[in-house]
């Protein structure tokens, strides 16, 4: 028998590979597991956030492209911030661009999404910010990233 720990993640994998917004697949998981909704309304919401996503790729791609962070007194798009710049950037900035990642894992093009390619190089980026984050002690949820980690 399967434990609620190993079931949460189970389903929560599983959401992932179908949409991947790792934080909304894993509210999802918890609530089947608290018995606040069925599976079945969970893959059918899955499945709409999906289909909207796909519908409307250029214009959430759009957006995410004009995502800006303050940086010393000026917005900065994060698009156009290389890992050194970012690294740089003081906690709660290092923190800020750390979560969407976490959000947006293909933003911007820094993950690949080609499977031929090993992960370590598919989520060198991610890889990178993540282990710099942590170096630093940023408050961040660090199991549930590095789980992210391994499905990308």
């Amino acid at each position: 028998m399967e434990s609620e720990d190993e079931r949460f993640r189970t389903l929560t994998h599983d959401f992932f590979q179908a949409y991947p917004d790792y934080a909304f697949c894993r509210t999802l998981a918890a609530n089947i597991i608290d018995q606040v909704m069925t599976y079945e309304s969970a893959t059918t919401i899955l499945a709409k956030r999906a289909r909207a996503a796909e519908q409307n790729r250029q214009q959430i791609d759009e957006k995410l492209d004009q995502y800006k962070v303050d940086i010393r007194g000026q917005l900065d798009r994060v698009k156009d911030l290389s890992l050194g710049e970012i690294i740089r950037q003081e906690d709660p900035v290092l923190q800020e661009i750390t979560t969407f990642y976490f959000k947006h894992p293909y933003a911007h093009r820094r993950t690949k999404k080609n499977r031929l390619l090993p992960r370590w190089f598919r989520t060198f980026f991610l890889n990178a910010l993540l282990g710099h984050a942590k170096e630093r002690e940023l408050d961040l949820d660090y199991d549930a990233y590095f789980d992210m980690l391994r499905l990308l």
